[in-house]
């Protein structure tokens, strides 16, 4: 978080630190050893009636836990200041190509140091680095459709 601000007004709101810490808690009902499996944070999720995005959220933020990741390409996403800009949009979006074809890993970060263009998403693998930032739903998709 080194202070860079996004010169547009936010979009979102950010999850209460204390609400993201009480759900900490309940991901570490279901990880197994440190890891949490999205499918296991999906039912979760669904279980108590809020988004998938939230428990990802609290990941980096709230826990020393880590998402399961199947391998190949891992996309990260900012969940810190970039909720204000949309991220959670996005890991929902994630969560959801992600439950129709597994092929990449989720992993939330608190900050990728993109705050002047959140929000923010790296893509990581064979191809090295790819940075969307801002990143949107449809760019995801052509990145991820394309590696």
């Amino acid at each position: 978080m080194a202070g860079k601000v996004p010169t547009r007004s936010p979009t979102h709101e950010d999850v209460p630190i204390g609400r993201l810490s009480s759900m900490g808690l309940e991901l570490e009902e279901i990880a197994e050893g440190d890891e949490v499996a999205i499918p296991a944070l999906v039912e979760l999720a669904e279980d108590r009636g809020r988004p998938a995005s939230h428990y990802l959220a609290a990941i980096p933020l709230a826990t020393e836990l880590k998402v399961h990741s199947p391998g190949g390409i891992e996309v990260r996403v900012c969940a810190g200041n970039c909720q204000r800009y949309g991220a959670l949009d996005l890991l929902d979006h994630l969560v959801e190509r992600f439950g129709k074809r597994a092929s990449f890993g989720i992993k939330p970060v608190e900050c990728l140091d993109q705050c002047d263009l959140a929000p923010a998403c790296e893509l990581h693998g064979a191809h090295g680095k790819l940075l969307l930032a801002p990143a949107t739903a449809a760019s995801l998709d052509e990145a991820l459709d394309s590696l």
